[in-house]
């Protein structure tokens, strides 16, 4: 685990420009005005961007928008020639970039060149997959793309745990991907990308924590990383953890936060995601695009966050971020 952490922060290092340290500094600055202050312009690009190479998905994870397919967006996979469009204009500002949001990345074949744009430009980069579609050619490409961390979905320890949640999916090849990635790491000489096996924490998971961290010491895993699960309703109530690894109460058969919604989020002053048709949303809890300020194909990025729309959206939730229903499942 020391050895994960020293690698990142190299490569967090390498990211460092005084441009990108400058706007990120400014980016405090302002958000605590807004916050305090609620002085709510701002012309500053993201820290953080996550983009999204495509929202199609193989599994049914009931819990997911996608998976259950209760998502309005249109299904697509993000061109390669938008992609490049996008890079030139955060990469001054941003420090991170995470390729995905609500599909599974591996099904947009210019994966591995979306990642070495982003290599090139000195910014940190993040993908989470479900390991169902990485084979020894794409293994090397993501490998010889310099990606710095590879995120797999984890949930379980046996075919039986895991397909509870990822309907559909097939541990066995969730373990072949893991080694697949290893051994190509391994052939390159390379230790990136970092594998973080990140596992979701429900009542069928909560109490293997063990089982689930050697396994994935003996695939050859950098970290495992436990997160609480995200639920909708109470539909899927037989998968919920225990009240100290679940992020809810239940109220009045109502899921309810635990956490206080204050009236600020320096996740959406910091951050946007861009959408595989380049919709610019807030953050990944829009999964409907409800509050979509523009489009990339159609504008710069910037004329885009300092639009209005933009502003309005930020004073809103600075100033009653309880009454947004995508703030409801947030643990900012």
């Amino acid at each position: 685990m020391i050895t994960f952490y020293y690698i990142y922060l190299i490569q967090i290092i390498r990211s460092f420009t005084w441009l990108r340290i400058l706007n990120l500094l400014k980016l405090r600055i302002t958000f605590y005005l807004s916050y305090i202050f609620k002085i709510h312009k701002t012309s500053l690009l993201p820290a953080f961007v996550s983009i999204e190479p495509t929202n199609i998905c193989n599994l049914k994870c009931p819990e997911c928008p996608t998976g259950i397919g209760s998502s309005s967006v249109k299904k697509g996979t993000m061109s390669f020639d938008l992609f490049q469009t996008i890079i030139p204009q955060i990469s001054n500002h941003t420090f991170f970039v995470n390729l995905y949001f609500q599909g599974e990345p591996f099904l947009n074949e210019s994966l591995p060149q979306m990642i070495s744009e982003i290599y090139k430009a000195r910014m940190v980069s993040s993908i989470s997959t479900n390991a169902h579609f990485i084979t020894q050619e794409n293994a090397k490409k993501i490998v010889a793309s310099r990606l710095t961390k590879l995120i797999i979905s984890f949930d379980g320890y046996n075919q039986e745990t895991y397909e509870k949640y990822r309907k559909g999916g097939n541990f066995e090849s969730v373990l072949a991907s893991i080694q697949t990635i290893v051994k190509a790491k391994k052939e390159a000489h390379s230790n990136l990308p970092l594998i973080e096996l990140q596992c979701l924490l429900f009542k069928h998971t909560e109490n293997k924590t063990k089982e689930i961290k050697d396994l994935a010491k003996k695939m050859g895993a950098d970290i495992v990383v436990f997160k609480t699960a995200q639920f909708y309703s109470l539909e899927n109530i037989e998968m919920l953890p225990q009240k100290k690894n679940s992020r809810y109460t239940v109220q009045n058969n109502e899921l309810k936060i635990k956490k206080n919604i204050a009236n600020k989020c320096w996740r959406m002053w910091s951050s946007c995601v861009i959408s595989w048709q380049g919709n610019i949303i807030p953050c990944c809890f829009d999964k409907d695009h409800t509050y979509s300020f523009g489009n990339v194909s159609e504008q710069k990025l910037n004329a885009i966050l300092q639009s209005k729309q933009t502003f309005q959206f930020k004073k809103n939730v600075h100033e009653q971020r309880k009454c947004m229903k995508m703030c409801e499942n947030c643990t900012s």
